[in-house]
């Protein structure tokens, strides 16, 4: 795949030199974009490494890059501009769930769990720490995935229901009933009225009334 993907670049270079008239960059970056919005990482793939070639160092284009060669199947060199953009740009929450990925799809279960835990250390980020608890979770490792959960839960300081009911998930997976009550209620204190906390509540018998809530916390 990334023959084609090289072979795509020198015809659209022999064709420029053919003409005399060089495609500028900003036509590159264009038809990157707008085949990478549609999914058609094909057709971006070879306008992004077009741009690089010409003009490395702007972090998108990397990272755009490597989700277009993840798409195609060469994750190890998706990889290589995955990690170059998460470098350039540390507090991106996009490149870092797109780093996370290509290596869970490599199999780097231990490179993926120190990603998001050193963001969710260093940076305070609850997304990665919910995004840590979901890999755990598909990489049949709750452990990991309630110890991420429960940071998340700290950080939002009771004003977010999303970690209560990602820590629901997680007990359950652990075949813990009483934790998993717990925080189902806790986070119906948070948000009484939202469709997903009161759908649980009744899955698990419980009442939607103000004395089920208990004070959200760890």
């Amino acid at each position: 795949m990334t023959r084609l993907i090289l072979a795509s670049v020198a015809s659209t270079v022999l064709l420029a030199a053919c003409t005399g008239t060089p495609r500028p960059l900003v036509a590159a970056r264009k038809e990157a974009d707008h085949a990478f919005k549609y999914g058609q990482y094909e057709k971006a793939a070879p306008a992004y490494l077009e741009i690089l070639e010409k003009a490395p160092g702007d972090w998108e284009v990397e990272y755009r890059y490597g989700v277009c060669l993840a798409e195609l199947g060469n994750l190890r060199e998706a990889r290589t501009h995955v990690e170059t953009a998460q470098a350039a740009n540390p507090g991106s929450e996009e490149v870092a769930a797109g780093l996370a990925q290509v290596y869970y799809r490599l199999g780097e279960k231990q490179k993926l769990v120190q990603l998001l835990q050193d963001r969710g250390n260093m940076l305070r980020s609850i997304p990665s720490y919910m995004l840590l608890a979901d890999y755990g979770l598909k990489m049949d490792d709750p452990d990991t995935a309630a110890s991420a959960v429960n940071a998340a839960i700290l950080l939002t300081d009771g004003r977010d229901p999303a970690p209560y009911m990602k820590a629901v998930e997680v007990a359950e997976r652990l075949g813990d009933t009483k934790v998993a009550t717990r925080r189902l209620r806790q986070a119906y204190a948070i948000a009484p009225k939202s469709p997903a906390v009161t759908a649980k509540l009744a899955e698990y018998g419980l009442a939607v009334e103000p004395t089920t809530a208990l004070p959200p916390g760890p």
